[in-house]
């Protein structure tokens, strides 16, 4: 399984949808939430073995896991990156002008009122 993109990510998902959601580094708002629908590739039964419950876990994690990469790489597209701190930032977060995150865009402002 990847690192998560973002520093703060939701895992939402259930036995019928896999949902992961996504926040900023900077200000923890969700700016994206991507979800994909499960279909399980066995048959609902009313009784299952032992056995039979443990593989239909491990299909699910495995499915889970892929979903989950998946979900990982496509998020990037909703993103800015900081090339001073590596945060993944939202569009009201980042300076397009500067091309840095605001936080790090307020300490150069600071640093240069100091010198």
């Amino acid at each position: 399984m990847l690192e998560p993109v973002t520093k703060k990510f939701e895992d939402g998902s259930t036995l019928e949808i896999f949902k992961f959601t996504f926040f900023c580094d900077s200000c923890g708002k969700a700016v994206k939430e991507i979800t994909y629908p499960y279909k399980p590739p066995f048959k609902a039964k009313f009784f299952i073995s032992k056995s039979e419950r443990k593989a239909r876990e491990l299909i699910w994690q495995s499915d889970h896991t892929s979903a989950y990469d998946r979900a990982n790489k496509e998020v990037l597209l909703h993103f800015n990156r900081c090339p001073v701190c590596g945060r993944r930032v939202c569009d009201d977060c980042f300076n397009e002008v500067e091309g840095i995150c605001h936080l790090c865009e307020s300490k150069r402002e600071s640093e240069k009122g100091v010198s």
